[in-house]
């Protein structure tokens, strides 16, 4: 249940008003004027709430819930708990999050500069900036309107950001253009310095690092996060693409636009990943690989040649998965019959 101390509830709404989010609808016969209140997991709703139900395994917790209103998908009008409102929808639990979303909505900037800020006059801010505590935004800053900039953030010289872009806490951005509605959580760097250097016996030699982050719109990045600069090429990463917490992008890596990585994931340098892949957690991706469009990778993956499109690859070295899960059954089953395996 979320704690009110930190999150804010929007509403009541009417479920009229939540059929006109995309892909919902009102089931024949629910009154349209039923309002809801706040949204609740099946097993703790209420009167007033509204619930979802995405998995057939839940479906005995369907029958019993309290809710007001359920949104399900259209099978689910053959069998339901009496009293029970529903809302269509094709993805019940995409439209739970649009409707979850309507009802805590991100809190908006104050529009007020703390006076501990050191902001250089040559800056250029756009309308309605909140910038916190001892935030340092450096010359030819540019930033977009409306953007949230958290305490003890670090903008570099030249760095550029789009509109209505959020920065938590102890962000620092350098060497990068970024665009409209992008997410940076806590403690996030991007655009230092890439991990290029000549091996020498006696002293390795730097390669300076003299590209940028060029980054898309509508994107995410999970705390502690890193994004290295390009070596001369840029680092590239397109429109709505997402990375959980702990993610490391090595220069000159080039992500398409609609790709999601999870945790601990680490990119080697010159990689790319096209558009629409997915990666699980604690992937290592070897460097000038190419992880072709539609693309997944299991978790705990080791990645090191070229994945085909649309192709799901899984285990070390990784592989298609049919075959990673066949050489594992193989091996089990010499294990139980105590075979050798050379």
């Amino acid at each position: 249940m979320p704690d009110p101390l930190f999150y804010g509830v929007a509403g009541p709404f009417s479920l009229a008003e939540l059929a006109e989010l995309p892909d919902v609808e009102l089931a024949p016969e629910v009154d349209p004027n039923v309002m809801i209140s706040d949204v609740r997991p099946l097993d703790q709703a209420g009167e007033g709430d509204l619930t979802f139900l995405s998995n057939p395994k839940y479906l005995d917790r369907f029958l019993s819930t309290n809710a007001t209103a359920c949104i399900a998908a259209r099978t689910a009008l053959k069998n339901f708990p009496k009293g029970l409102s529903i809302l269509v929808a094709k993805d019940p639990y995409k439209a739970y999050a649009r409707i979850a979303n309507k009802f805590y909505q991100p809190v908006l900037g104050s529009g007020d500069i703390h006076p501990t800020a050191v902001i250089s006059p040559k800056a250029k801010l756009g309308k309605n900036p909140s910038i916190g505590p001892y935030v340092v935004i450096e010359e030819n800053v540019v930033v977009g309107d409306n953007c949230i900039i958290g305490p003890h953030s670090y903008l570099n010289r030249a760095v550029k950001l789009g509109a209505d872009c959020r920065l938590g806490a102890g962000v620092v951005l350098s060497f990068c253009h970024i665009g409209d509605n992008v997410f940076i959580h806590n403690g996030v760097k991007i655009g230092q310095d890439g991990f290029g250097f000549a091996p020498d016996p006696v002293q390795h030699v730097k390669i300076p690092q003299l590209g940028r982050v060029i980054i898309g719109s509508n994107c995410e990045f999970g705390a502690n996060t890193t994004i290295d600069r390009g070596s001369g090429p840029d680092t590239v990463i397109g429109d709505n693409t997402w990375l959980d917490n702990l993610v490391q992008v090595a220069h000159n890596v080039k992500i398409g636009k609609g790709v999601i990585i999870a945790a601990q994931t680490g990119i080697s340098g010159s990689t790319v990943i096209e558009d629409f892949v997915v990666i699980g957690g604690q992937v290592g991706l070897a460097g000038h690989i190419t992880i072709g469009k539609g693309a997944q990778i299991t978790a705990k993956s080791g990645v090191i040649s070229d994945v085909p499109a649309g192709e799901t690859y899984a285990g070390f070295p990784a592989r298609p998965r049919r075959q990673f899960f066949r050489q594992m059954a193989i091996l089990g089953k010499l294990s139980n019959n105590k075979g050798t395996v050379k």
